[in-house]
């Protein structure tokens, strides 16, 4: 199977590849998307094996994290729905050579050019391509109309006529491309490349809703057909990329915008019988160039093709249930223990500590069964600070083990409810190793860590009474307290720290 990363993967393009891919292609590919959203507030989460929640392109910390993805995913190819994210993670990208991973983005000569839409203007001008005239703010004048556009814009946004008076009072108006105002219609070539062969097919817009085609005119346009041609001659071009043109003032064809990515209106094209989703697919799974070209005529009958929108249910919410770790799921008892059996030995003193935990069961804590043991208040509460000090070190950690019941009870629960994690730990790293070391990361739709100390109650029921939980399994009197102050139901794990008696008392 191959293993394909789609970054980006909520927009519009994004849902037409998944979704084309697991209806064609379903025994062919390993789909694993990565967004700033939640996995339920994605379309495409239906057509995914995997999910992942990641930062905005610009954070600093964004580009570790995809390569992580990669590295652990064992992914094959990877597709940028963006072009911030064809700029990170294009096919020359040493890192992603190192980890067998191949981009299916703009090549790294390509990007040099396609930096912004100033500098791709400039360079197809220079080699005698058309685009729209390109005024200065010294050339402009205050009562004409001109068509303003981000240089380094993305699809429409951004994209508005407005006079040369307003531009001039335009907070940053350098980052603007000022053109003129060209004519309608304006028309999308969808295009296709491989091993220098290009298959095109004209999209005509004559409607459109957030900057997406929704109805359109599809046909084989030969004048437009001819300038993509000379376009791939002069720029190498992705297996997927669209030109926009309309036509300038003096009647003559123009590109209009550069989009050297999939379209997010390429699902148009597909009704039409136009699929170049499924060109790609072939493409990565090594078939022959005829095999590759056959859902991509060379002509097509004309025809008009509307955009109907569709409603997709990405989750059915159910009941939250919370569950504490230590003492619930996790068995702890043996590193309480030792610990304290360790510390001991450090003073030369011997105990017999096979009562314990027993002890421990009738909220008492560590002084008090010292102190039981004969031994000073003084020195049992010093031991008892070693005590803290040490039992979330990962040399003790390494004892706990789960109750025999765990899994069972998760698997139970999960059918039913979705699950969260509410504990109380100082050593969070120590318990997010443990939670993959156990394998139960994939029962919890979020963990919560809160601070070991005097305000546990409190920041554990503040947490039950934000994620509107219904019911808290635990095991401890402070666990009910929680489940109290938030007047939720509480379940008693009876094998945990605290006896039923403690908690009915």
């Amino acid at each position: 199977m191959i293993k394909l990363l789609l970054l980006s993967c909520g927009t519009n393009a994004c849902y037409h590849c998944a979704k084309t891919l697991k209806e064609k292609f379903e025994k062919d590919f390993y789909i694993i998307g990565a967004d700033i959203n939640e996995i339920y507030l994605t379309p495409t989460c239906n057509y995914l094996d995997a999910f992942y929640k990641v930062p905005y392109s610009s954070s600093p910390n964004y580009y570790e994290i995809i390569l992580e993805i990669c590295k652990k995913e064992k992914i094959d190819y990877i597709l940028p729905s963006f072009d911030s994210d064809q700029k990170l993670f294009y096919p020359e990208n040493e890192d992603l050579i190192k980890l067998n991973v191949k981009s299916l983005a703009v090549n790294l000569e390509t990007l040099k050019i396609y930096d912004n839409k100033e500098k791709m203007n400039s360079f197809l001008n220079s080699n005698g391509i058309l685009t729209p005239k390109i005024f200065s703010q010294d050339e402009i004048e205050n009562n004409k109309d001109y068509f303003v556009k981000p240089k380094n814009g993305v699809g429409s946004i951004g994209a508005k006529i407005e006079t040369g008076f307003n531009i001039r009072n335009i907070k940053n108006a350098q980052d603007l491309l000022i053109q003129e105002i060209c004519l309608e219609p304006e028309y999308t070539v969808e295009c296709f490349n491989f091993n220098g062969i290009i298959r095109t097919i004209t999209r005509e817009r004559i409607a459109s809703k957030a900057g997406v085609c929704t109805k359109t005119k599809i046909f084989n346009h030969p004048k437009l057909e001819k300038i993509v041609s000379d376009f791939a001659k002069k720029v190498k071009c992705p297996h997927c990329f669209n030109l926009q043109f309309m036509k300038n003032s003096n009647n003559e064809f123009v590109i209009t915008d550069v989009n050297l990515r999939l379209a997010g209106g390429m699902s148009l094209s597909t009704a039409a019988g136009w699929d170049e989703i499924s060109a790609l697919a072939k493409i990565m799974l090594d078939k022959e160039e005829d095999e590759i070209f056959e859902t991509l005529p060379e002509k097509i009958q004309p025809q008009y093709v509307v955009r109907a929108y569709t409603d997709i249910v990405t989750k059915i919410e159910k009941p939250i249930v919370a569950f504490d770790f230590d003492g619930t799921l996790l068995d702890s008892r043996k590193r309480h223990s030792v610990l304290l059996n360790d510390i001991l030995k450090e003073y030369d003193i011997n105990v017999d500590l096979s009562d314990l935990i027993e002890f421990k069961r009738n909220n008492k804590n560590n002084v008090d069964y010292l102190i039981s043991k004969k031994i000073n208040e003084n020195l049992a509460k010093e031991i008892q600070s070693k005590w803290i000090d040490k039992i979330e070190s990962e040399k003790y950690l390494e004892l706990d083990i789960l109750y025999p019941e765990t899994i069972e009870i998760l698997e139970k629960y999960s059918s039913e409810f979705d699950l969260i994690l509410v504990t109380a730990r100082n050593n969070e790293l120590g318990l997010q190793n443990q939670i993959d070391k156990f394998d139960l990361r994939k029962y919890f739709k979020e963990i919560y860590v809160v601070n070991s100390g005097k305000n546990t109650i409190e920041d554990k029921a503040e947490v039950l009474n934000k994620k509107n939980v219904v019911e808290f399994i635990g095991d401890t009197l402070s666990d009910k307290k929680a489940a109290e102050i938030a007047k939720i139901e509480f379940k008693h794990f009876n094998d945990g720290f605290h006896s039923k008696t403690i908690l009915e008392d």
